[in-house]
Parts: C-alpha cells; sequence; structure tokens
C-alpha cells in the first residue's frame, strides 16, 4: 500500500528545490531526493492506469510522452487525482490542482501548462484532467461535489476537435449546500478576476 504523505512531502520539497533553481540558484540541474524513481508498485499502477485513460480520449491521444509525464506526474506524486473504477479497471481519472491568482489566470485566459511547483502554489482549485473515455460523465460529476466543504472549483472545459474552450466554475454558498454551475468565455473569465 503506498504513502501518498510521505510521497507527497518528498514531492514537495522537490518542488521547492525547483522554485529555488528558476529564482537564480546555481545549479541549473533539479536535484532529485533519494528514492525519487522508486515509487510503490500501486503508484506506478495508477500513473499507468491514467497513461491508459488518456491514450483513448482524442485530446490526450496525440500528445508527448514527456508532455503526459509532466501533467501526471504532479498529481501522482501530490495525491491530487482519483481513478474511477469499476470491477476494479479504470474506468477515468480526474486530478487537480490549487492555484495562485496569477497562475489560475494564466492558465484560464493563456491556458499555459501548470509546472510542477504551481500545483499547491494557492488556495484555487482546479480540475486539471477530467478524463473519462467509457463516457461515464454521469457518475462522476456528482462525485465532484462529495466534498462538503469544498465551496469553489474550477475546469477548463475544452471543444472536441477546436481550439475554443469555456471556463467552468461550479460553487455553493455554504459548506454541503446546492452546487450552482456557471460557464464563461475566456472574456467574460478575465472580467469575473477582476470583480473579484
Amino acid at each position: 500500500m503506498h504513502e501518498p504523505g510521505h510521497f507527497a512531502d518528498r514531492a514537495a520539497r522537490h518542488f521547492a528545490a525547483l522554485r529555488q533553481r528558476d529564482r537564480g540558484g546555481s545549479d541549473p540541474k533539479p536535484p532529485f531526493p533519494d528514492g525519487w524513481f522508486d515509487l510503490d508498485a500501486g503508484l506506478y499502477a495508477d500513473f499507468g492506469a491514467m497513461f491508459y485513460l488518456a491514450a483513448l480520449v482524442p485530446f490526450h491521444a496525440g500528445r508527448s510522452l514527456a508532455a503526459a509525464t509532466s501533467t501526471f506526474e504532479p498529481a501522482l506524486r501530490l495525491g491530487q487525482y482519483h481513478i474511477f473504477r469499476s470491477d476494479g479497471f479504470p474506468r477515468a481519472f480526474v486530478s487537480w490542482a490549487g492555484l495562485s491568482p496569477e497562475v489560475e489566470r494564466r492558465l484560464a485566459l493563456k491556458r499555459t501548462p501548470l509546472r510542477a511547483e504551481e500545483w499547491n502554489g494557492g488556495p484555487s482549485v482546479w480540475l486539471i484532467d477530467f478524463v473519462a473515455p467509457f463516457g461515464h460523465m454521469r457518475e462522476i460529476v456528482p462525485r465532484l461535489t462529495e466534498n462538503p466543504a469544498l465551496r469553489r472549483l474550477r475546469a477548463l472545459w475544452l471543444t472536441e476537435g477546436s481550439d475554443s474552450y469555456r471556463i467552468i466554475e461550479w460553487t455553493r454558498a455554504a459548506a454541503g449546500g446546492r452546487v450552482d454551475e456557471r460557464v464563461f468565455s475566456p472574456a467574460r473569465f478575465a472580467r469575473h478576476l477582476d470583480e473579484s
């Protein structure tokens, strides 16, 4: 059985080292802590499930292995993902990140991919990946509301076969209350951020 906290602690330390390097640290090569590549079998199985499911979705199928790894690895190491299974088999997964206001704006308005060290940079919770190649959307969306303390969740919603997208925001006025959904164009979301 893997211990997400243990790997999450190591990942957080590694991402802090990356931030330090990006701020002008002298070592151009990121330091990898001892055991960095020694994930337990459960995490490797989850990583494989993520890649398998993503390969079945047109958006991810065209991505390079390196691009997919850079998206899935932070979620895996930080324990910020959930794989939905049916009879023990992976059917879908989601990943999420807590973004700072600056990173949130870049992601939403420029669709700039997250760097590993940005996954826990702030309080704004975003779904990063929502991969459901077998069409389990109706079962998954209600599960996203199960955390009564989560008051707001945002996601980019891409239009298949197009560069257009929308930002979806799910909110609730009180913990455990009814969930409301709003859909924004990028321009309207920029105004929404400016007004917040």
